[in-house]
């Protein structure tokens, strides 16, 4: 089985990591959705139904459908396209949070429920084409007085049981001789440009570069849309483009429907596809403006009253990067080393911004062995702060990614993060994928907060927690896995367990240093 096949395959301040979310008001929510409880029945039914079915790799690139396709008036043609996945998640976070020395009770063990149900219609005629995609999400079980990934879900709408229904695609596209024009509402995966032909290198940019910046976070039950609109060219050696959005609510926040007015991204990008002009070779440039004037107070390291002096000042931030990636036939298999080096400058508030964030790494696949054994290490690092009182931010922002791709136990993201890892993917059987993760995990400035979060998800939220370090620089080794089987077709089954073992960090804001997080899910596509 090839490497590609794992496609089936993300929050203001406080004093500790108890959530990863803010509450959000209820008399912010609108649009079509509903709340609830279940009975223990039905809760457990859906469970039920998760276990059975299984589970389906989260990935924000789901399995390419079966599309029920027929010809319309004047040579144009209609696709009927659906996607349904439900998920099981259990959580054993890492005990009651510590506040000034106290234990603060929390449900830090429960399990919980959600289901996600998209039904499109894609039309098309010569060049032109238009999607539309209604998206249906409901959660149940959640905890009341949870911490940990269920707690994010309550802390934005507090509900044990939520349900929407939103638009969450409508776009028309023209394309015609390499040039594109898409303009509505859609999905947009920061790093996906210039598709690699090769499956190793799609592999690395699908899950090494793509959405450390900015993606439709489809881990989660709501996932995330971009208003607005992106235009490209490419020929078979090189892709370029640009993009202007306002992102929308969603991710841990049950209503998808509505624009975060207070926030902006654009940028353009440039992408060396591999080709026989260049070989095994990717390479991309780009830049990626983002601004925020919501007026909320932003989660950094500074006091908590010179924060919320400054909450009306812009956040506009620039950011330049760079990466590259190679492949090299090397004796019973290939060779491949990758990299990317961003940087970024504007303003931060009241204070100048200037941060990094930089990855290598290298890998060797045994093509020619049982399971193509592909063996992995590497090093992510990303900028922290070392001084809260002077007039830098030195922390790197990751704005509006998928972060769960790059930290799939979410106690963390990239920002003011080491993390350096070893990973081996094996594929046995053409309908069976295992990835299996090793992780150290560190931060860079002690003096900064340990970040979590995945960007805003609404108008009301920031989009990042933070908890501080205690003066220490260590916070985790973890261990996890993901089991993806596709059973027969138009289903993927996934199972993913991963085991946190706190270090000095976490063993200051808990009782307990050892945490559990997995899912069982299901996706069925067509």
């Amino acid at each position: 089985m090839t490497v590609t096949s794992l496609h089936s395959a993300a929050t203001a301040s406080t004093p500790t990591a108890t959530d990863l979310t803010q509450r959000v008001p209820p008399s912010h929510r609108s649009g079509w959705s509903g709340t609830g409880r279940l009975t223990a029945r039905r809760i457990v039914a859906l469970a039920g139904l998760a276990s059975l079915a299984g589970p389906v790799w989260p990935t924000d690139a789901p399995p390419q459908p079966w599309k029920a396709e027929f010809t319309g008036p004047a040579d144009s043609t209609f696709r009927v396209e659906l996607h349904e996945r439900i998920r099981g998640e259990f959580v054993d976070w890492f005990g009651d949070p510590v506040v000034n020395g106290n234990a603060i009770p929390k449900e830090s063990t429960y399990n919980f429920v959600g289901n996600k149900f998209q039904l499109g219609v894609r039309a098309a005629k010569g060049p032109f084409e238009v999607f539309t995609q209604f998206q249906d999400t409901t959660i149940a079980a959640l905890p009341e007085n949870g911490v940990g990934i269920g707690a994010a879900y309550y802390a934005q709408t507090p509900h044990t049981t939520q349900q929407s229904a939103f638009l969450r695609q409508g776009y028309a596209k023209f394309k015609s001789d390499g040039f594109s024009i898409t303009g509505g509402r859609q999905l947009y995966f920061d790093a996906g440009q210039g598709v690699a032909r090769n499956k190793n290198l799609k592999w690395i940019q699908d899950f090494r570069w793509a959405q450390r910046l900015i993606g439709p976070f489809e881990y989660t039950h709501v996932g995330r849309s971009f208003d607005g609109g992106q235009l490209g060219y490419q020929t078979d050696d090189y892709e370029i483009g640009g993009f202007a959005f306002l992102p929308t609510y969603g991710g841990f926040e049950i209503n998808g429907m509505h624009d975060i007015s207070g926030i902006n991204v654009a940028g353009l990008t440039a992408n060396l596809k591999d080709s026989e002009a260049v070989g095994s070779t990717l390479g991309r440039v780009f830049w990626t403006y983002y601004s925020d004037t919501r007026g909320l107070v932003a989660t950094d390291n500074r006091p908590a009253p010179v924060r919320a002096a400054t909450r009306s000042d812009p956040i506009e931030i620039h950011t330049l990067g760079a990466a590259g990636a190679h492949l090299l036939p090397l004796g019973p298999g290939n060779l491949d080393g990758s990299f990317f080096g961003y940087g970024q400058v504007g303003k931060w508030q009241n204070l100048d911004q200037n941060a990094w964030a930089y990855g290598v790494e290298l890998g060797y696949q045994f093509s020619e062995y049982w399971s193509a054994p592909w063996i992995r290490a590497g090093i992510n690092s990303a900028s922290g702060d070392p001084n809260p009182n002077d007039g830098e931010h030195q922390t790197f922002f990751q704005m509006l990614p998928t972060a769960w791709l790059y930290a799939q136990f979410p106690f963390y993201n990239m920002m003011n993060n080491q993390d350096v890892f070893l990973q081996a993917i094996f594929a046995p059987d053409p309908k069976v994928n295992l990835r299996v993760d090793f992780h150290w995990l560190t931060v860079n400035q002690s003096r900064d907060l340990v970040y979590s979060g995945s960007g805003a998800t609404s108008n009301t939220y920031f989009g990042y927690n933070g908890a501080p370090t205690g003066g220490f620089d260590q916070l985790a080794y973890t261990a996890h896995m993901m089991l993806s089987v596709k059973p027969v077709d138009h289903v993927t089954v996934n199972l993913f367990y991963g085991h946190a073992f706190g270090q000095s960090i976490l063993n200051a804001q808990y009782t307990g240093n050892q945490g559990n997080y997995g899912f069982v899910e299901t996706v069925l596509a067509f």
